[in-house]
């Protein structure tokens, strides 16, 4: 058996060797979506608006719900949004009691384009087809075991 030290040195190495791999298939996985989505002309941040507006009730949202559910909480949604409203996949709609309230709705060019998103993304995620259920569970429990 090795000195205390040295395995806790081993241990180390380990931890960062693994930190790098999982940044690594991150980016690559990152990349993978992104150029299946890319024909689509929609980013994955996008795309992730367009679901949340989609599956909130009448298929519309205000602008604090779609920060909330966001993956990343410092993405920039009102970027985001004029971008979706100059493609014309959602609209925004001022509430009338409360002007400083803004509901987004998505459109039917919107619902479309996020369909075809969600089979582009499936695409870039096909890589996981790799593995059998059993790995994907564990890989899944480790992931939740890492962020706690």
């Amino acid at each position: 058996m090795p000195p205390p030290h040295l395995s806790h040195d081993r241990d180390l190495i380990l931890h960062k060797e693994i930190a790098i791999d999982f940044l690594k298939t991150a980016q690559w996985l990152n990349g993978e979506i992104s150029h299946q989505l890319e024909p689509l002309d929609i980013t994955a941040q996008q795309l992730k608006i367009l679901s949340i507006v989609a599956q909130s009730p009448n298929s519309q949202a205000t602008v604090n719900e779609i920060k909330a559910e966001m993956f990343d909480p410092m993405s920039n949604v009102s970027r985001l949004l004029n971008k979706l409203m100059i493609k014309k996949l959602i609209i925004k709609i001022r509430n009338q009691e409360d002007q400083r309230i803004v509901h987004i709705q998505i459109t039917k060019a919107g619902v479309k384009l996020m369909c075809l998103g969600k089979e582009a993304m499936d695409k870039g995620l096909s890589s996981f087809g790799k593995l059998e259920a059993e790995d994907l569970e564990h890989f899944s429990k480790i992931l939740k075991k890492v962020r706690k």
